[in-house]
């Protein structure tokens, strides 16, 4: 078995005269009027060398028009939304800061893994909040700002990318030059990928809080996602 690595363009084909246990897809490489080519040149820094094309394979997947060899290791670093909640008490069971819609994806459509989640509290609530995340807009749940969340099993529900999860932010050990209230969730492994239907890149989060909640009135809330994105 030979290998041989281009990295001009970034990726690894196995070439081998038969396809092994980890080979998906065979090159198939047409002309410009749909003729199959038998000989393909493969190049890299040491040089040159034309092989039957049958014999390249695409270790991992099936890459063609309309089907690309996914491009991993792009990472979103943080991604952020801000809501300022209405100037009012936010009762049980009710939304703080309306739907947030985050772009976390790499591409419209896209998809990855969110392994982060954080929430900033400048108003200094130290309350508890549910968490909910799609990868679709969740056109049928109720999800506006101090307004009692309403969630739709039937349809909305499929697109969690997780089920719900709570969290309790807590304040800085000195909080001099910083009252704000923070919470976080690390080492998360929550693959999504984007079911929009008009493809876009977000995720779209929906907190309510468990408890009477005034802290959060007229003060800037923010949701941070981040992720590795394929």
């Amino acid at each position: 078995m030979q290998k041989q690595i281009l990295a001009a363009i970034g990726i690894a084909l196995l070439l081998t005269g038969a396809a092994s246990a980890q080979t998906q897809g065979t090159l198939v490489v047409k002309d410009g009027n749909g003729t199959t080519q038998n000989l393909c040149q493969v190049s890299s820094a040491a040089g040159s060398l034309q092989i039957p094309c049958s014999n390249i394979y695409v270790q991992g997947a099936e890459a063609g028009v309309g089907n690309p060899l996914p491009v991993v290791g792009a990472d979103s670093g943080p991604i952020t939304a801000t809501a300022t909640p209405a100037n009012s008490s936010h009762a049980a069971g009710t939304s703080v800061g309306g739907l947030f819609t985050i772009p976390l994806a790499r591409v419209n459509g896209g998809s990855g893994a969110l392994t982060q989640f954080a929430f900033t509290s400048t108003g200094a609530s130290v309350g508890q909040y549910v968490v909910r995340i799609w990868d679709k807009q969740p056109t049928s749940t109720t999800c506006t700002d101090n307004t009692a969340f309403a969630g739709n099993y039937a349809t909305d529900d499929a697109n969690l990318i997780t089920p719900f999860f709570t969290i309790a932010p807590i304040a800085v050990t000195v909080t001099t030059g910083d009252t704000a209230t923070y919470a976080s969730l690390t080492n998360l492994n929550w693959d999504y990928k984007n079911a929009d239907g008009t493809a876009s890149q977000n995720l779209y989060v929906c907190i309510t809080t468990v408890l009477t909640d005034t802290a959060d009135d007229n003060h800037a809330v923010r949701v941070m996602l981040s992720g590795p994105q394929n």
